[in-house]
Parts: C-alpha cells; sequence; structure tokens
C-alpha cells in the first residue's frame, strides 16, 4: 500500500531513496530543499541525484523533479551533498563531484576525484553549465581523498566555503576556503579536534545569537549509553577564532544526519535534517517494500540561550495547523496522526511516562529521557535511546504518519525517530500520566479527494473496429474520479478516493493498481450487494474511445450518504467528481454529502461532466442533473462536444455566461487534439494540441484534469484566487495538463499511463 506511511508534513521522496538535505535557500518568493535522491532504488543503489522540493510556507512541499544529475566527467558517479547562495536574482549551487575510478584502489587514498562543483540557475529549475573550482590537487596534501560537501555562503563580498574532509591520518575535520567570487577559491585554514572521528561530513558554519557554530556529522566516534548511541551523529562546537569548544549533539534520537541551516527572510536561523542513519544502523524501514526510503525533519527554529546552547524547536507556522484540541492521560485514547502534542508542569517527584502508537518516552529520576518500542513491528527494529535532561520540565511532540520528533525543556534536546504503526491513516492509542497534555490535530491541506466510480475498462487488442471484431480485451482499472486521483498522485500529489466496490477480484485489482500509484484508499468501501463495475471500451482509428457499461446496478451506485464521513476529508484541498453516479441512486446523494463536508473544509470544487449518454434513458434527464451540480463547483472542466448539449451555445465565448454561475470560477474547455482553453474573470487562455502518435485516448481528459488541478496545487492557488489567476498563468498551467496528456494517449490503458512529474519536467 503505497499510501501507507506517507507523511504529512515531512520531505520524502515520491519513490526511491533520500539522504542528505541540500541547498536549503529562500530564493524568488519561494523555500527550496535539494536532498540526494536515487529515483531508480529504495535501497539507495545507484548513483546520486539532487532531488528538488519547493514551498512557499514551509508547510505544504512540492516535489519539482530532479535538477542534477551525474552527467559529466567531473561528476561521472554521483552528485554529491552541497549548498545554495542567493545572490541578487541568481541561485549559485555548489556540490562535490564524485568520480571513483575503476583499478585496484581503496578510494580512500587512491581511486577518487573529490572535485566541488559550482553551477548558477536563475528560476531553480534550469541549470547551467558545471564549473569545476576545487579538485584532489587544491586540497592540502595531508588530506585523503575524501573531501566533500561544500557549505558555502557569501558576506560583504567573501566567499567563504567549508568542506568536511578526512586526513591520510584518519581524522576528521573541515577546510575553509575563501574567495572575491563563486568560482576561486583559496584554502585559509583547518579546524579540528583530536580522537574525534575520522570523517567529519556535512559541515555549516553560521552565526547566532552573537556566536559562531560549526556543524559537523563526525563519523568514528565512540559509541555511549547517552551519547554518539547512532551508527553516526551530527551536532555542534563553538568556534572562537581557531579553537572549538565541547561538542553538542543535535539529536538523541534513532534517525537523525546530515543537518544543515539557512537563514529565512524574516532572520530565523532554520535547521532542516536528514531522518535517516544509512546502512549498518541495525534498523530498517518498511517503507522498503512500498517503493521509497526515508524523510527529511520538520524545518526547525534555532536559538542559542544565555551559555550558548542551540535549543531546537519546530517553526512556529506548525501551529497553524492546529485543530480540535483534546486533553489526554492516564486512560487510553486514540487518534489520528498528525498531532503536535505539548506537555508542561510536569512534577518532579511523579515521573513521567507516556506512549504513542507503541512507542514509548518515560523520564526517570536518575535524570534521563528515555525512548523505547514495544512492539518491533512499530520499531522496525529500534530499540532504545537515551538523553541526559536532568529536570524534565515540558515536552512538546509532532507526530506525524511514520515519525515522532521529541522536543525536550524547551528545544534543549531533541530526539527524532521513525515509527510504523500497523495503521498509519487510522487512530493510534496514546496515554500519559499526567493531565497537564495538550493534543491538537495536524491539518495538511494537500489532498485531492475523488468520489464516483472506479471500475474496470475492458481495452481492446486493436482500434479500428467494431466490438464484435475484436479478438480480446485486457482488464485495466479506470473510472473518471479514480484516474483522476491516479494522475494527480503519480505527479507527486496526495490523493484519496471515494468509492465502494464489489468484494470480487475485480475490486481487488482497483485497489492494488490505486494504491501502487499513490492513491489513499481508506475511503473505499466494499460490499457484497453488487459487482464492481466494468466498461467495454472501443478505439476508433484515432485512438478515440466509446464505452459499454455493466453496471445494474454495480457497487459504487449503491453507495449512501451515510457512508460518507468528514474524516475522509481530511487535508483536503480539492474535490472532484463527474457525472457518471449522478443517476437516480444513493450515489448522488452521496455527492451531495461530499460536497458539503469539502465545502467546509474550505476545499476547491471541481467538477467534469464527462457525459455518459449511454448509462441515462433519458437525455433531458442527464442535462438537468449536470446543470443541477455545475453551481456547486468552483472549477468546470468540459470537453467541446459537451459544449451545446450543456448550455445550447456552441462557442465558449457564448456559452461562459451560462456556465459561470453560482460558485464557478474557472472553466476549462478540452479540444482534444485541437487543444484547451481556460477562462475566469482575469481572461481566456488557449493552448494548441501536441501532436504525438497517438495510440489510447482512454482517460486522456481525467489526466488532463488531474494535471491540471495538481498544477494549481504545486502553485499554492487557493479558492480564492481562481477568478483572478492571469491568463498569461492559466496558459502555464493548461500547458502542464497538456503535456501531462500527450504522455499519457501515447501508451495504453488510462492509469497505467499517466505520467509522473520527472518525465513532463524532461519532456
Amino acid at each position: 500500500m503505497i499510501g501507507k506511511w506517507r507523511q504529512k508534513l515531512h520531505i520524502e521522496p515520491p519513490r526511491g531513496w533520500l539522504n542528505d538535505p541540500n541547498g536549503l535557500c529562500f530564493f524568488k518568493g519561494k523555500y527550496h530543499v535539494w536532498f540526494q535522491y536515487t529515483e531508480g532504488s529504495a535501497q539507495g543503489d545507484g548513483l546520486r541525484c539532487w532531488g528538488h522540493y519547493e514551498s512557499s510556507d514551509m508547510l505544504l512541499w512540492k516535489f519539482a523533479g530532479t535538477s542534477l544529475y551525474p552527467d559529466t566527467a567531473s561528476d561521472a558517479t554521483g552528485v554529491f551533498s552541497g549548498s545554495a547562495v542567493v545572490n541578487g536574482d541568481k541561485l549559485e549551487l555548489f556540490y562535490t563531484g564524485n568520480v571513483e575510478h575503476e583499478g585496484d584502489h581503496d578510494y580512500i587514498t587512491s581511486g577518487r576525484e573529490a572535485n566541488q562543483i559550482h553551477v548558477t540557475t536563475t528560476d531553480a529549475r534550469q541549470m547551467g553549465a558545471k564549473n569545476v573550482i576545487l579538485r584532489n590537487s587544491d586540497y592540502p596534501d595531508y588530506c585523503s581523498c575524501h573531501v566533500r560537501d561544500p557549505k558555502v555562503t557569501c558576506e560583504n563580498g567573501v566567499w567563504r566555503m567549508v568542506l568536511g574532509a578526512r586526513t591520510l591520518g584518519n581524522e576528521g575535520c573541515v577546510l575553509i576556503y575563501e574567495g572575491t567570487s563563486p568560482d576561486e577559491f583559496k584554502f585559509i585554514k583547518k579546524l579540528s579536534v583530536s580522537d574525534f572521528g575520522y570523517m567529519w561530513e556535512c559541515p555549516d558554519m553560521f552565526e547566532l545569537g552573537g556566536n559562531t557554530y560549526l556543524s559537523v556529522s563526525p563519523q568514528g566516534v565512540v559509541y555511549g549509553e547517552f551519547e554518539f548511541q547512532n551508527l553516526f551523529s551530527s551536532g555542534y562546537f563553538r568556534v572562537d577564532g581557531d579553537k572549538l569548544s565541547h561538542f553538542e549533539e543535535f539529536d538523541h534520537g534513532f534517525d537523525f544526519y546530515a543537518p544543515q541551516t539557512f537563514k529565512a527572510p524574516d532572520g530565523r536561523r532554520i535547521l532542516i535534517g536528514w531522518m535517516g542513519i544509512g546502512n549498518g544502523s541495525g534498523y530498517t524501514n518498511p517503507t522498503i517494500d512500498l517503493g521509497w526510503q526515508h524523510c527529511l525533519t520538520i524545518p526547525r527554529e534555532l536559538t542559542a540561550d544565555a551559555d550558548g546552547v542551540i535549543l531546537q524547536n519546530p517553526i512556529r507556522e506548525i501551529e497553524s495547523l492546529r485543530f480540535a484540541p483534546a486533553v489526554i492521560g492516564k486512560e487510553q485514547t486514540w487518534h489520528k496522526l498528525p498531532f503536535d502534542i505539548t506537555i508542561s508542569g510536569i512534577e518532579a517527584d511523579q515521573g513521567f511516562e507516556m506512549e504513542i502508537g507503541k512507542a514509548k518516552i518515560s523520564w526517570r529520576s536518575e535524570g534521563y529521557v528515555e525512548l523505547t518500542f514495544t512492539d518491533e513491528k512499530v520499531s522496525a527494529g529500534r530499540k532504545v535511546r537515551k538523553v541526559r535532561t536532568g529536570a524534565l520540565k515540558d515536552l512538546r511532540i509532532v507526530a506525524d504518519r511514520s515519525s515522532l520528533e521529541i522536543f525536550i525543556n524547551g528545544g534543549r534536546h531533541v530526539m527524532s525517530t521513525r515509527f510504523y504503526p500497523e495503521f498509519a491513516e487510522v487512530p493510534v492509542s496514546i496515554t500519559c500520566n499526567v493531565f497537564a497534555a495538550n493534543l491538537f490535530r495536524l491539518d495538511v491541506k494537500n489532498t485531492l479527494v475523488a468520489i464516483g466510480e472506479a471500475l474496470i475498462d475492458f481495452i481492446p487488442d486493436r482500434k479500428g473496429c467494431e466490438f464484435d471484431e475484436v479478438s480480446s480485451f485486457a482488464p485495466v482499472p479506470g473510472g473518471a474520479p479514480a484516474n483522476v486521483c491516479a494522475a494527480f498522485s503519480k505527479l507527486g500529489g496526495n490523493s484519496r478516493m471515494i468509492t465502494q466496490l464489489g468484494k470480487d477480484p475485480f475490486g481487488d485489482m482497483i485497489i492494488r493498481t490505486l494504491e501502487d500509484s499513490g492513491v489513499d484508499t481508506s475511503a473505499v468501501s466494499r460490499t457484497d450487494e453488487a459487482n464492481t463495475a466494468l466498461a467495454f471500451v472501443s478505439l476508433n482509428s484515432s485512438g478515440k474511445s466509446t464505452y459499454s457499461f455493466y453496471r445494474n446496478p454495480s457497487a459504487d451506485m449503491l453507495l449512501e450518504p451515510s457512508q460518507i464521513s468528514p474524516d475522509m476529508f481530511d487535508g483536503c484541498s480539492f474535490l472532484h467528481f463527474c457525472s457518471v453516479s449522478l443517476g437516480d441512486f444513493p450515489m448522488r446523494d452521496a455527492h451531495r454529502t461530499a460536497i458539503v463536508l469539502a465545502r467546509k473544509n474550505g476545499a476547491i470544487i471541481s467538477f467534469d461532466p464527462n457525459l455518459r449518454f449511454m448509462l441515462w434513458d433519458d437525455p433531458d434527464a442527464l442535462g438537468q442533473v449536470v446543470r443541477e451540480f455545475i453551481p456547486e463547483a468552483d472549477i468546470l472542466k468540459i470537453a467541446d462536444e459537451e459544449l451545446e448539449f450543456i448550455t445550447g451555445e456552441d462557442t465558449l465565448e457564448d456559452a461562459l455566461p451560462i456556465l459561470m454561475r453560482g460558485n464557478v470560477k474557472l472553466v476549462i474547455l478540452t479540444c482534444g487534439a485541437d487543444g484547451a482553453f481556460a477562462a475566469n474573470m482575469a481572461g481566456t487562455a488557449f493552448v494548441p494540441g501536441k501532436k504525438v502518435d497517438v495510440k489510447d485516448t482512454t482517460g486522456a481528459g481525467d489526466c488532463f484534469i488531474g494535471s491540471f488541478l495538481r498544477c494549481l496545487e504545486m502553485n499554492g492557488v487557493r479558492r480564492t484566487d481562481l477568478d483572478k489567476i492571469p491568463p498569461e498563468k492559466l496558459k502555464e498551467y493548461l500547458e502542464f495538463a497538456n503535456n501531462c496528456s500527450a504522455v499519457s494517449v501515447t501508451r495504453k490503458g488510462a492509469i497505467p499511463s499517466y505520467p509522473a512529474l520527472e518525465e513532463v519536467i524532461k519532456d
């Protein structure tokens, strides 16, 4: 189940492997986070690239594709970690290009190039030429081949680069370089302490509260009961000239490494780390079996106390997501992830113990907090972590669908862990031995919800012939609302399907296909009162589809309004529906209930009539119900052949006054191979169709509207924005949807044909 354990608050890969955060910055109105990315392997097999997320608020992150690939002689075996510097209207990116030569090498003292590479971009998408600015010959002669992870800053015209390194004597250190441009650096000095690991990775030097700090991730530090409990750890020194103070760990949990910081526009110092350690930790992540692994931490605000100790706390923006407060105590209660727990006023003589979904957090009288698990399946091999705290004054716990981040005593200590409740989409149990624990549900609105039919399309083995001339049909899951969900999710979004399926193999097939496409099926009901709907498809010579439906009735038609519950709309940013399920049966009223609940949630309502005349005995009844539901929508998508039937007009210009009534703020008219229009109060945009080799148009219109809605979500468009989107932006959104549909029609079937975001960006 691909949606199982998918996080709501955290950056994680759409598929494959994620590790170190890179290039953190705020550039041209958006926050940007790149990360180490292996697209094709959840276990990290293969060459590292840079994946990219962006956000307008650090709450809703949108995957923006893969930016940097190992495609030159200077980074042939990996685009390793690095950083970004905003330089006017340009963004300067720096990373280590890894090159491993064939031969008898240990790749520590020989056989490896560590090339520091500079790339410039003006839009955070299109990258300029790669320029090597430092090679092995530019490092001190006491360095091994392990020199990497450039953190670059620029202040008062001085460019400074801090590099992590391993010496030939197996001691970790950082190298500091300076220059007057992003392409020229000279070595200044080394910073190190004795007997503290063999390699320092992912360095970061920054100012906070009048102090200078050096953050590093040392490898090879001796493990202890309370310190350095992980395979590798991360923390910071205070810097005084060339002297480094006592090392403080950032995080004492199971899953934390390679943090980086940046300065937000309001001056806050923000830290993001990798919620992972890597192979060899002794524990794992069951999402490997679902096709992806790891995530990044939530962004954390850093401050310094009077003693210069760094305090970490969740960014304040998370508090804007809070709703449905509850008090938790000794009685077991059940709450849905994600949530935010605050605990204060803990009495020293009463001790403290709390359990969240088999993860136990306790404070011992000896003055330490302990994190343990009571279920091996939930922990995936994680056992115990401890941190000395002295007195326990307060706690804050941000729990996502597969992670806990525990902030102790105002953020003086932090413990982060992944955990895997058996059903992450249902409530987890919580108990606590104090009654000063307040829980807030966190509502992250980034999910498209669709209601209606999910069915099996039987696709013919050839096109350009009648049904009786087809020799075989292949079953392919579809149905317009289900298709829209799949298109949205395959582009990196979150979606949830509301429907009912029969308790039959076809229903099983639909569930598997939706989940494999990233669709949340927790709102799909099963019944033995009717079978899953079927539709046989014929294709003309150009791939255009006609249908023969088997629904008399089908399971989806019998979905009752009472089966629609408010929790189905958790995080709902869009509700999409069509007319196939608006006949005179219970599903029609289920739609009305869904619209009311989605509207209460502030969602954008999208309606694609998607007329199927063969399902209606009376075409006038179809027209009546479509016209009844149009005013309920904010976005109306219609096909050109439907325009005159619905409005009585044959041009968009004449039809718009009829269509834009009630809540309708944006109308999309698709014209097949000829292109598409979009119109709102700000104007009209048009994009022509793309010429491609068409194999099958099944589900192409669903791909178009699903992609269009995903584009709105990626660009942060809200309901109140719809009537004000300027024509040039509408054209941009239409082009994105057009490109997605153009990819889809070159492949057979609906859902299997829909592209991933990377395919469209590369297209």
